[in-house]
């Protein structure tokens, strides 16, 4: 919208000229209280995948198994209600795992790491691979050695691909032939590569040989492939990130009282999601529909918190007490904790989160009256303001806040639209206590 204001300097004074400007920054000044923030999103759903992290939900349901690896991370990291108990390894706020796109050849594997940001500083990245048992050996085939090594060679020519000039080693593992497990190899030099696009993405090859350099025969080296074994074995590229945001998680300590609180509480809630009883629009469902009515005012509620402030007011247009520092006044609910528990299946995004299905993130409700006890947990901010709004010395002084006082980090397992698995950790999403401030 474009205010265009033409001004005669003939016919128009320098008075009539002032006024023609506070006319103009008021109505930009009106524009940009109608229009808050045009760039957040207005959907609710929206906000909250923001606040998540997540550019694009996935559009369909993932029915693959997650790599068993990083089901085990999620375990290792977290309790059963998704909160965060000690960090990710390498301190990694992020960590994704590739599965292969190559499902052909046995021993070249190839990933699409184009969901790696600029942004983000890689601070680890592993290959991991499940090796079979050897099938056994028919009479006419020599065993293979019981000791053999594996190298992994970023491959840097597709047409070269057999050549030692098309290849550049990346790390050596040393196992038994005969063994079965997880081999694991440090691949970090090709993915920074590959993220910056200073090598192409032909993948990684894998080779084998005995101690004394000699070729091992592929029959006898079987790794899991995607389409051949479980999903959970498959060959996955493991990356550690850092995405830049500012971090200052909290862990769960099970000495911790406020942590048992919380922990019962999404016990209870666990309880609740098994039981066969329909559930109900949950509180955090319909406080994120609210959030869509664009501000409390505009409603008949806020109409009503108006004319109730209106009435509040004296002469003046400074607000009546409704009790004073000697008298005990009508005492409400003061500042508590309360469960809010965000069901991921009722706001529609249980097809792609793996864990948890849901978390208790609480909220703050209650008042903070005058005198304030410890049992609030107030800063001493809050208690001598709470002193100036009884006394009323202060016009535009109000009552202190409940609000979150100490908070905890929580971590989600989850597919992306491209089926990678991500294990993410967020800062500050569940009020572990209440105080006013």
């Amino acid at each position: 919208m474009i205010w265009s204001i033409r001004i005669s300097g003939d016919s128009v004074n320098n008075n009539m000229m002032k006024w023609c400007v506070i006319i103009l920054v008021y109505m930009m000044l009106l524009i940009g209280c109608v229009y808050p923030e045009s760039n957040e999103p207005r959907d609710p759903i929206d906000r909250l995948s923001r606040l998540f992290g997540i550019s694009k939900i996935p559009a369909k349901v993932i029915h693959r198994s997650p790599p068993q690896y990083m089901v085990e991370l999620f375990k290792d990291v977290t309790d059963a209600g998704g909160l965060t108990k000690q960090q990710n390894p390498y301190n990694a706020n992020i960590v994704r795992s590739f599965p292969d796109k190559d499902s052909i050849h046995r021993m070249h594997f190839h990933y699409n790491v184009s969901h790696l940001s600029e942004e983000e500083k890689i601070l680890h990245a592993e290959f991991r691979v499940f090796k079979m048992r050897p099938k056994p050996a028919s009479s006419r085939e020599a065993s293979p050695p019981h000791v053999i090594q594996m190298s992994i060679y970023q491959v840097l020519d597709i047409k070269k691909i057999h050549q030692q000039e098309g290849l550049r080693l990346l790390d050596k593992v040393t196992t038994s032939a005969y063994g079965h497990g997880w081999q694991v190899f440090q691949v970090i030099k090709a993915v920074n590569d590959w993220r910056n696009k200073t090598a192409p993405n032909y993948g990684f090859l894998i080779t084998t040989t005995s101690r004394t350099g000699d070729h091992v025969n592929g029959s006898y080296i079987r790794f899991a492939q995607r389409n051949e074994h479980h999903d959970s074995k498959q060959p996955i590229l493991v990356v550690y990130t850092d995405d830049g945001t500012v971090r200052h998680p909290s862990y769960i300590s099970a000495e911790d009282d406020d942590y048992m609180q919380t922990k019962e509480s999404a016990l209870k809630h666990e309880q609740i999601k098994k039981s066969p009883k329909p559930r109900r629009n949950s509180k955090f469902l319909q406080m994120l529909k609210m959030m869509n009515e664009g501000g409390r005012s505009a409603g008949p509620l806020g109409r009503r918190r108006k004319r109730r402030s209106a009435r509040s007011k004296g002469k003046g247009g400074r607000k009546k007490r409704t009790y004073d520092v000697y008298s005990r006044p009508m005492r409400k609910r003061s500042c508590t904790k309360q469960d809010m528990y965000v069901d991921f299946d009722e706001i529609g995004w249980s097809g792609w989160i793996i864990s948890p299905k849901g978390y208790n993130a609480n909220h703050c409700t209650g008042t903070c009256p005058f005198p304030l006890g410890q049992s609030q947990k107030p800063t001493n901010h809050a208690t001598v303001q709470s002193i100036v709004y009884a006394l009323g010395v202060g016009k535009s002084v109000e009552t202190p806040c409940c609000v979150p006082n100490k908070l905890y980090s929580i971590s989600l397992l989850y597919f992306d639209d491209d089926e990678n698995v991500i294990l993410k950790q967020y800062d500050d999403m569940v009020a572990a206590t209440c105080g006013c401030h």
